[in-house]
């Protein structure tokens, strides 16, 4: 095992960036858009083929006023969507995709916790530079 020490000037740098980089999503958000996506979508698996060979691929339906189907939307394009519905509640755009990708990835999945929780409780960017 390996140790590594660093000054204290070096740790608040470090601290700095963790909490400067790292995005917390807001329980209240997380269902605020999950009760939107509820409301006007429905999950969908479709038949594809792929080098020849039969597979699924994950969809989603955008009902009707009525709760009919409407339009069926690839992950790309309802990202794209809510990006566009809510492009106000977090202002720096790569914190925003990143966590309507993550809200998609865990309603999706039905992984979303009746409080808000989400499966990964923080969105850290892949970055690191201490100097």
């Amino acid at each position: 095992m390996n140790k590594i020490v660093i000054d204290e000037n070096t740790e608040n740098k470090v601290i700095n960036f963790f909490l400067s980089e790292a995005f917390i999503p807001k329980t209240d958000l997380v269902l605020q858009i999950k009760k939107y996506i509820d409301d006007n979508f429905a999950r969908q698996m479709l038949d594809d083929i792929e080098n020849g060979y039969p597979k699924k691929v994950s969809t989603v339906v955008m009902l009707s006023s009525d709760k009919q189907p409407l339009k069926t939307l690839q992950m790309s394009e309802f990202l794209m969507l809510l990006d566009d519905k809510f492009h106000t509640i977090i202002k720096d755009d790569e914190d925003r995709k990143k966590f309507l990708k993550q809200i998609i990835k865990d309603w999706f999945n039905n992984t979303i916790s009746k409080n808000g929780i989400l499966t990964k409780n923080y969105i850290l960017w892949e970055k690191f530079y201490l100097f």
